[in-house]
């Protein structure tokens, strides 16, 4: 059963701005995320992509949530993975896009 569907598009460019900023990054991203995204060759992209996600499982979950309990991994086909810290639900779907200016997030949780 659908509890809650959000999604988030974001402005890539204030992410590329901020990159260097560590205390931001460190605020919103777990080591894991960070790790992940500052391999990528143009790493803002990714990071402006997680934010999204985890902006869009805040307002698919309807109540006050910490964004750094949310934390957005990849599989072995980079396909996203949530984990959410004490919340349990059967199965988060989530789908994240960017074109060279904006990120899109879109998740589904479902109980």
């Amino acid at each position: 059963m659908i509890i809650g569907v959000g999604v988030d598009i974001e402005n890539i460019s204030e992410f590329k701005k901020n990159i260097k900023n560590t205390k931001f990054i460190k605020e919103i991203f777990t080591k894991k995320e960070i790790k992940y995204c500052i391999k990528k060759k143009e790493p803002w992209i990714s990071f402006a992509g997680k934010f999204c996600a985890k902006e869009a499982v805040i307002k698919a979950f309807g109540k006050k949530i910490a964004i750094k309990e949310i934390e957005i991994l990849n599989d072995l086909n980079n396909k996203p993975l949530i984990y959410i810290k004490r919340k349990k639900f059967d199965n988060i779907n989530c789908s994240i896009a960017h074109t060279n200016k904006t990120a899109i997030a879109f998740v589904v949780l479902e109980k």
